[in-house]
């Protein structure tokens, strides 16, 4: 130890930091922090995956319940057209009868009129003859496809299921 002049003690093997010491630590924190940050950004987009996967599940499951409640006989007074046989998972129908854009409910539950802003999907969907060609039996396929393209955030989501009806065989 030995005393400078302003009567401070100093030991003569203390020293800081050097600079490029310092630099090397800012560094290493640097690529630390980009790397969490970048962690984020794929944590957020996994969880906007799982909602929207979600939200498609829950479009299809509501489509898939909507046509189990139609009859499967054209001669039925609610027969509705939607649940005839045919339909494409790969384009819109011409006739609109195998496809549709769920909407928000703007308030009013009861009132179709006023859900004016689609939900961001488009289902579609193929009834086919159930198994072993039973009449009272269909097979239904609804593909929801989201509006959004980016496969990181959206993507396409099928259910297919057997539904029960009133005895009518596929064309």
């Amino acid at each position: 130890m030995f005393n400078n002049t302003r009567g401070l003690t100093l030991v003569e093997n203390e020293r800081g930091f050097t600079l490029v010491e310092a630099i090397v630590a800012m560094v290493v924190c640097t690529v630390g922090l980009v790397a969490m940050a970048e962690l984020m950004a794929v944590t957020l987009r996994l969880q906007q995956l799982g909602r929207n996967s979600t939200s498609a599940t829950r479009l299809a499951q509501d489509k898939v319940d909507e046509l189990t409640s139609m009859p499967f006989d054209p001669a039925a007074a609610n027969y509705n057209p939607q649940v005839s046989c045919g339909g494409n998972l790969d384009a819109n129908d011409a006739d609109g009868n195998h496809n549709d854009t769920p909407m928000e409910d703007n308030g009013t539950p009861d009132n179709l009129a006023d859900d004016t802003v689609t939900k961001g999907y488009t289902r579609r969907w193929v009834i086919s003859a159930g198994p072993d060609a039973d009449p009272n039996l269909r097979q239904v396929t609804v593909r929801v496809i989201p509006d959004v393209r980016d496969r990181r955030t959206a993507s396409p989501y099928e259910l297919t299921t057997i539904i029960r009806g009133t005895p009518q065989a596929c064309p």
